[in-house]
């Protein structure tokens, strides 16, 4: 049994603190009061119950709070599980209470591992994240959550990736998982960099006028699917550039539109959202991977006027420059360096040409 504190009160939060605790570990999980609506609820009920397509069953979270202290004493592993925009905030209030011996998590990472381990400067805390998000999973009006597919082995890395093996060792205990080259790697290989914002802006006016709209029941089409590819095209020139190994999310959108084939992805089909164009399938992506995305495709001139394009309409939509203020390259004081220069960075934590690490550019967006 594991001692591990759950950050993060949404669909992810919840999930991970109820699988986790159904496999004997003793969680708390967290959430800042004025976000803490649904694990209030939990706690009240006293339970949580899962459905779907993973682990089924009833969960008992052994603590639920909104006090950060009380969700800091002494936990092995924290796994904080809240989109990009919110991942500075919950690093700011577990900065002062973190040890040495302790792993945190990021899930979906989106490169908030530099973040954090920046600002903890030389200490033995290990910190790395996870490709992709943990769980495809949705809190139901009843109070239960479902899931779409049970955990499979996920990508991780830890900043420094020098940390990969110490890391993965770690993570191991308490969910399978393989190390990947690096941060940057694990967060362009997240799928949803290719299809959230493909997808739901395609389908923005169906989105609009439709009251129940979920994109993977309504808003794939075999155009959409084509732009998808298209995207992941781009990628494939940018990741070939960095050296990274290259993950694809096409084949799945394909399953996708073949319902009589593939009926074991109607769970996955039913999940709602989003729901308006300020969902985080739209802001995430866009402040987070799709921004990274596009800072190397400039800062090595890989055309990539799909995802440019992309980011634009997010952009102008949502009233929000998600370029300029997003997780570029430039954010993470990475420009002018080469793809060697960037990777040797991310493994070591240091920019050696430069004698220096990257300063912190981590302003907040809401």
């Amino acid at each position: 049994m594991k001692k591990i504190t759950v950050m993060g009160g949404g669909g992810t939060g919840i999930m991970m603190a109820a699988d986790l605790s159904m496999k004997g570990h003793e969680v708390t999980l967290f959430e800042i009061p004025g976000c803490a609506d649904k694990i209030r609820e939990i706690k009240e009920r006293g339970y949580v119950d899962i459905v779907g397509n993973a682990v089924n069953g009833r969960a008992f979270i052994a603590h639920i709070t909104t006090d950060i202290e009380e969700a800091m004493k002494d936990p092995e592993y924290i796994l904080a599980g809240v989109i990009a925009q919110r991942q500075e905030e919950l690093i700011d209030l577990m900065l002062p209470y973190l040890q040495d011996g302790q792993t945190v998590c990021f899930s979906a990472g989106n490169c908030a591992s530099i973040i954090l381990k920046n600002r903890l400067q030389n200490s033995n805390v290990l910190v790395g994240e996870m490709q992709g998000n943990i769980y495809p999973c949705r809190m139901l009006s009843d109070g239960k959550i479902i899931s779409a597919f049970s955990y499979k082995e996920k990508g991780m890395a830890a900043f420094p990736a020098e940390d990969n093996e110490k890391y993965i060792m770690s993570m191991n205990q308490i969910y399978p998982c393989h190390a990947v080259k690096n941060v940057f790697e694990a967060t362009l290989n997240s799928p949803n960099i290719s299809i959230h914002l493909a997808g739901s802006l395609l389908g923005t006016a169906k989105m609009e006028t439709t009251e129940d709209f979920r994109l993977y029941r309504d808003g794939l089409s075999p155009s959409v699917a084509s732009l998808i590819e298209a995207v992941e095209d781009e990628k494939a020139l940018v990741m070939e550039k960095m050296g990274y190994h290259m993950e694809r999310a096409a084949g799945q959108i394909q399953a996708l539109l073949e319902y009589e084939k593939h009926p074991e992805l109607e769970v996955f089909r039913s999940l709602e959202g989003p729901s308006e164009i300020s969902h985080r399938y739209i802001i995430e992506d866009a402040y987070a991977g799709n921004s990274l995305l596009l800072s190397l495709a400039k800062e090595y001139g890989i055309e990539a006027p799909l995802c440019e394009g992309l980011l634009a309409i997010a952009s102008a939509l949502n009233k929000t420059q998600f370029y300029k203020t997003g997780r570029t390259v430039s954010y993470f004081g990475l420009s002018g360096l080469s793809p060697g220069e960037v990777n040797q960075y991310l493994e070591t934590g240091e920019k050696e040409q430069h004698g220096k690490k990257p300063e912190e550019v981590c302003s907040r967006s809401d």
